[in-house]
């Protein structure tokens, strides 16, 4: 059963989009553009001054932070699983131990427990600027996906979470069975946190809005 909830946790990355994202692949368009200038440009500079520059860290920072759930430049802590460990999700999830792993190509990180009956979570972030009208239009989105919208949600704000925070639970628009999934969305600061949770096992709607609750909570405690 493992398996497929990871394969269906991965989905997530492209199933629960919000509209009104801004372009993100302008940082490719602007390297391919410039990369005969920069070759010149590195030959001059590399003799002036070895020592004084240290070009490896800034590299390695921007790619860290171009592979994680939101623009570059946002906090990547929630989206490559850094600021919450395996152990602190796993109370929010159910019982017993799990793991935190960054599915190949990034995007988000997957919360699963050992149980594959216990739901699972993927946690994304996104600045708030990312969406048309901020955190209100991510929120008036919560329960439209890439594949269709959610038939029937029932959309819950959460009060005292965060800077603001809304669940949406509901059938799968995949049409898998009767089975319920949720969606919550938490505001931190600037920064937009989306939590898909997934579930294996017949779990009703209070005891998913109670479990994505519980996960929004605890991020909003890690900001």
């Amino acid at each position: 059963m493992r398996p497929s909830r990871s394969l269906a946790a991965l989905a997530a990355v492209t199933l629960f989009s919000l509209p009104a994202l801004a372009a993100c692949g302008g940082d490719s368009d602007d390297d391919g553009g410039t990369g005969t200038d920069d070759t010149s440009q590195d030959t001059t500079d590399a003799a002036d001054a070895p020592e004084d520059a240290d070009p490896a860290d800034p590299g390695e920072g921007d790619t860290e932070d171009a592979g994680q759930g939101g623009a570059a430049g946002t906090s990547a802590g929630f989206a490559d699983c850094s600021a919450i460990t395996a152990d602190e999700m796993a109370p929010a999830l159910g019982e017993g131990t799990g793991t935190a792993e960054v599915p190949p190509g990034g995007g988000g990180c997957n919360y699963a427990l050992d149980d594959p009956r216990l739901p699972s979570v993927f946690l994304e972030e996104f600045p708030t600027s990312d969406f048309a009208d901020g955190f209100d239009g991510a929120k008036a989105n919560i329960s439209n996906t890439a594949v269709g919208p959610i038939e029937d949600p029932v959309e819950t704000d959460v009060s005292d979470v965060g800077d603001g925070a809304k669940v949406t639970v509901g059938p799968s628009p995949l049409g898998s069975g009767d089975g319920l999934q949720s969606i919550g969305l938490v505001l931190v600061g600037d920064t937009i946190v989306r939590a898909s949770v997934l579930q294996a096992s017949d779990l009703d709607e209070a005891a998913l809005l109670q479990v994505t609750t519980d996960v929004l909570t605890l991020v909003a405690s890690k900001a």
